[in-house]
C-alpha cells in the first residue's frame, strides 16, 4: 500500500513537472522569436537612419538654408479630419462663401485651415484635393459645373445655390 502511494504521489509531481516544461519551453521558444525579429529591427533601425541622414544630406547640399521640420509619420495611416459626409457639404460652403470659380486644392487649404491644420501638411492637402475633386466630379451638372481640362476648377451651379443653403 505504501508503494503504490509513493508511486501514485510521484506520478503526479511528473504530470506537473511536464506541464511546466512545456510552458518553459514554449517561453524560451518564444523569446528566441523575439531575439531573431529584435536583430531584424536593431538592422532596419540602422537603415533608416542612413537612409533618413542621405536624403537630408542631398536637400541641404541643394538648399542650404532648408530647415529639417518634417514630422514623422506612419506609412499608409491617413485618417481624414472630416467626418463622412462633412467633406462635401463643406466644400459646396467654400465654393458659395468664395462665389468664384475654384481648384480643388485651393478648397482644400481652405477646409483645412478651418479645421486647425498647417498648410505645410502635404500629405491631408494632397488626399483632401482628391477627395474633393471626385466629389464634384460624383456632382457635376447636378451642384457644381467644371472648367478647363488639368487642375479644373469648380463652381456652383448659378440656380442651385439656394438649395445648397437650406
Amino acid at each position: 500500500m505504501g508503494t503504490t502511494n509513493v508511486k501514485a504521489g510521484l506520478e503526479d509531481r511528473i504530470a506537473v513537472f511536464k506541464g511546466e516544461l512545456e510552458e518553459v519551453e514554449a517561453e524560451i521558444k518564444r523569446i528566441e522569436d523575439g531575439i531573431e525579429v529584435l536583430h531584424k529591427l536593431k538592422s532596419r533601425r540602422i537603415k533608416l537612419r542612413s537612409l533618413i541622414e542621405g536624403a537630408e544630406d542631398i536637400i541641404y547640399e541643394s538648399d542650404p538654408e532648408w530647415r529639417n521640420k518634417i514630422k514623422p509619420r506612419k506609412k499608409r495611416k491617413w485618417h481624414s479630419p472630416f467626418k463622412s459626409g462633412e467633406l462635401g457639404r463643406r466644400a459646396l460652403e467654400v465654393l458659395r462663401e468664395k462665389g468664384r470659380w475654384m481648384r480643388p486644392r485651393d478648397i482644400a487649404i481652405i477646409m483645412l485651415a478651418n479645421k486647425g491644420y498647417h498648410s505645410d501638411d502635404r500629405v491631408s492637402i494632397d488626399k483632401v484635393t482628391n477627395s474633393v475633386g471626385n466629389y464634384f466630379i460624383k456632382h457635376r451638372n447636378d451642384l457644381v459645373e467644371s472648367r478647363g481640362d488639368y487642375a479644373k476648377e469648380w463652381r456652383i451651379i448659378p440656380d442651385s445655390v439656394e438649395s445648397i443653403k437650406n
